[in-house]
């Protein structure tokens, strides 16, 4: 019985801190919650750093109509050996 008593005013005393500190608590909760969405959104941010070092060492090629330099992955190649930075470069050629 001694036992039920110290828990019924244990919990009678967790009750009447949550309700006085209620926004203190949502507010920790809060700033918990960002620090975590921080930390995540922060390795993923790493994870494109690391895509954009190894985009360094793309070679490059220059495009038959407008001259632009564009990484070789991204570019559009003819069978003649032509290089286009984007199908408008390759239609303007066309056209030309």
């Amino acid at each position: 019985m001694k036992w039920l008593i110290l828990l019924g005013l244990l919990v009678l005393l967790i009750v009447l801190v949550v309700s006085r500190y209620r926004r203190q608590i949502q507010m920790a909760l809060y700033v918990w919650r960002m620090f975590r969405k921080m930390r995540k959104v922060g390795k993923a941010d790493e994870k494109q750093i690391e895509t954009k070092e190894d985009r360094k060492n793309v070679p490059l090629v220059r495009c038959g109509q407008c001259g632009s330099w564009t990484p070789q992955e991204d570019a559009l190649n003819l069978r003649s050996g032509t290089v286009y930075c984007s199908a408008n470069c390759m239609e303007k050629a066309v056209k030309v």
